[in-house]
């Protein structure tokens, strides 16, 4: 099963171990992504898991993400950017997170009814 708590965090559940994903952005250009595995509090290494086989995956897939992002981030850099709109397809995530943000936003910058005199 997979649980998504936009705009930082994430997490698998499986049988045998969980995975959780947090980011936390640290500037407007770096973050840090944060994954832990979780297993039973009685589980033993080497007996009850593999570690490496545990880690494996989603170290290489964090490592392919990590450089997706670092050459987008390159190229939003450029001089020769421009912005366009986001793919409903391929950026749900997003497009929810800027709604997220934009709704919130503008909650906090309308000005609230002064009650009648």
């Amino acid at each position: 099963m997979l649980k998504y708590h936009y705009p930082t965090t994430w997490n698998h559940f499986l049988p045998d171990h969980s995975i959780v994903f947090r980011v936390t952005p640290l500037t407007a250009t770096t973050t840090q992504v944060t994954t832990k595995w979780l297993v039973h509090k009685d589980a033993v290494e080497g007996v009850d898991y593999d570690l490496q086989r545990l880690t494996e995956v989603w170290i290489a897939t964090n490592d392919e993400d990590r450089r997706v992002v670092e050459d987008n981030q390159r190229g939003i850099n450029s001089p020769a950017y421009e912005p366009g709109p986001y793919s409903p397809i391929h950026e749900t995530g997003v497009i929810g997170f800027v709604d997220w943000y934009c709704n919130t936003m503008s909650r906090r910058l309308t000005p609230t009814q002064m009650a009648a005199e």
